[in-house]
């Protein structure tokens, strides 16, 4: 049974092209369900619910099953499929056909071969090239799906489930690689769960690689996290999340509701939080360990928590150069295989600043490689007795920088924005309002 059929089940059941749009998924890909494809994609652009019902109204005939497979493997699938394809189909010309392979043709032959096969390794390659001016309908058809996908309230990247987050990044991104700066103690590892969870949550195969706790924290922190979700709490009849510190201990929950949680999530959750955490204590984790993992299970995004306990490539003199050629490497690793990596680091006590500031770009600990490579840089700090959280992006290489509380209670999975979103630079530059907002800023600044 073709993969297209399976393609095209797993997007009516997501209910939206979004998945297909990432993977730069075309009607060329189609060679037996273009109809279909164009079908989905005409509703999302004029605002129609996408669902197995209006689809099987539209289609009668069409085989509608849904594949155990996860979407982002499937799409993988189909362009390895339409690479095959390809690759076929010149060799068959070449040697078959109304003019077999001689003497007479072979330059000729041989010419059409490369331009196919060259098309093709392009298409499956690591990198990529364009030309601006001659390849301006490819770059428009891009911005058409990121607009229809903006317009039916989706970010075009991964949720991060932090409103400024997905308004500011539009989620976390293809080739993008995120730096979370912040004490011990200030919630850096909360942050990225939260990240992991949401992703999950969405359909994507998250992959948290983390030295420094173990399975069953992080499966407590992710079950927290998870239960909070209003969407699982109705699907599961649950009342409140389950605490973080009873479910660590291990008691004071109910187990057979706890049971029906996981077993739900089994069976409903589309993505997938692949964990990788410190086995023993002797062996770091390396490099080539986490681009295995990436290769071997398909991770839609990576998380790196800490980037300061992995395993230099060469052994180096002084630490801030392991850390140099860790973070070369991890943003490496977002352009090789297009996902996006978040990263964290201890952030300097003496750099932080007087009380009440989150970390900026200069706080880095150790070395000022992981801000100089990363796209983004956010600072995090914790008030326990206050109950928020205190984030600022001090660099955005494709926005502007913003900062933000947040509400923050950790034994009960909530992390929510209480600070209003200010998205003026959708609708063009204004410089009246980027001067107001500096000077709210700034002033902020002084009362703190």
């Amino acid at each position: 049974m073709s993969v297209e059929l399976f393609v095209i089940s797993a997007l009516v059941d997501e209910g939206s092209p979004k998945r297909a749009f990432q993977a730069g998924i075309n009607p060329e890909d189609f060679e037996y369900y273009e109809e279909e494809w164009n079908w989905i994609v005409n509703r999302a652009e004029n605002h129609k619910p996408i669902n197995a019902r209006l689809f099987k109204k539209q289609f009668p005939e069409f085989e509608y099953i849904l594949p155990r497979e996860n979407v982002g493997d499937l799409i993988d699938e189909l362009k390895q499929e339409r690479a095959f394809v390809a690759v076929s189909a010149a060799i068959d010309e070449m040697l078959g056909g109304e003019s077999p392979l001689d003497q007479d043709n072979a330059i000729e032959k041989a010419v059409m071969l490369r331009e196919i096969l060259g098309d093709v390794v392009k298409s499956q390659g690591v990198h990529s090239d364009f030309f601006v001016k001659a390849g301006w309908q490819e770059h428009y058809e891009h911005m058409k799906r990121l607009q229809v996908l903006r317009e039916n309230g989706e970010d075009p990247g991964i949720p991060t489930g932090i409103k400024h987050f997905d308004v500011h990044w539009g989620g976390l991104q293809g080739e993008a690689s995120y730096l979370i700066l912040g004490r011990p103690g200030d919630a850096k590892s909360f942050t990225m769960g939260k990240f992991v969870t949401e992703g999950a949550f969405n359909g994507y195969r998250m992959g948290m690689f983390s030295p420094e706790m173990t399975q069953h924290q992080h499966n407590c922190r992710f079950h927290t996290l998870l239960s909070a979700k209003p969407e699982i709490q109705d699907a599961v009849g649950l009342r409140n999340a389950f605490r973080n510190r009873a479910l660590k201990d291990g008691y004071g929950f109910n187990l057979k509701s706890y049971k029906k949680f996981m077993e739900w999530l089994d069976e409903e959750m589309k993505g997938e939080i692949c964990l990788f955490t410190q086995k023993y204590r002797r062996e770091k984790m390396s490099i080539g360990y986490i681009r295995a993992r990436i290769e071997e299970l398909g991770l839609d995004a990576i998380i790196v928590d800490p980037i300061y306990k992995l395993k230099a490539v060469k052994r180096r003199n002084s630490r801030w150069e392991e850390l140099n050629e860790l973070t070369d490497a991890l943003t490496d690793l977002a352009h090789e295989f297009n996902i996006p990596v978040v990263m964290s680091n201890q952030a300097s006590r003496a750099l932080v600043g007087k009380r009440g500031e989150a970390p900026d770009k200069d706080s880095s600990f150790g070395a000022d490689a992981p801000v100089q490579e990363a796209d983004t840089v956010v600072g995090v700090k914790h008030f326990s007795e206050d109950r928020i959280m205190k984030y600022n992006c001090s660099k955005n290489r494709h926005g502007e920088e913003f900062r933000f509380q947040a509400k923050f209670i950790p034994n009960l999975g909530v992390l929510e924005d209480i600070t209003q979103v200010n998205s003026d630079y959708f609708n063009g530059y204004d410089p009246e309002k980027v001067a107001e907002l500096h000077a709210v800023i700034t002033e902020t600044r002084k009362e703190e």
